[in-house]
């Protein structure tokens, strides 16, 4: 009887699913984020647009493109804050890249991305108080 397993052998915790499936959507996540910085910019440069060249008196769709757009964006760092600390870097880098992809020259899009994410820091401040 020598050929039976030892009933005394510890087995290891399995590792957490939801870690895994996190890592493996990590790009997926990273790049939606991108998505949604590039959305919530353009809106911004769309708003500036109204605002500047058309004469800026109803910016109703676009407030409510913005308004939309950066909703998303601070549910996405609610959601991301815990497991991406850098949430800030990462959403600059991924918006730009967003932006580029649609052909925005490289300072432009460094600019609304930057005031994208002022836009976000104030709304964060807001919900902290």
């Amino acid at each position: 009887m020598d050929h039976l397993a030892p009933t005394n052998v510890l087995l290891a915790p399995a590792t957490s699913t939801p870690a895994k499936k996190t890592t493996r959507s990590a790009p997926l996540l990273e790049a939606h984020l991108g998505m949604v910085v590039g959305a919530a910019a353009g809106a911004l440069a769309e708003a500036m647009h109204e605002k500047f060249q058309i004469g800026g008196g109803g910016l109703t769709w676009t407030k409510t493109a913005g308004g939309a757009a950066i909703w998303e964006l601070y549910r996405l760092r609610e959601f991301m804050s815990a497991d991406w600390p850098d949430f800030d870097r990462l959403a600059r880098e991924r918006g730009v890249e967003a932006l580029q992809a649609c052909d925005v020259p490289l300072g432009v899009a460094e600019m609304l991305v930057d005031e994208a994410l002022k836009i976000l820091q104030k709304v964060v401040a807001d919900n902290l108080n």
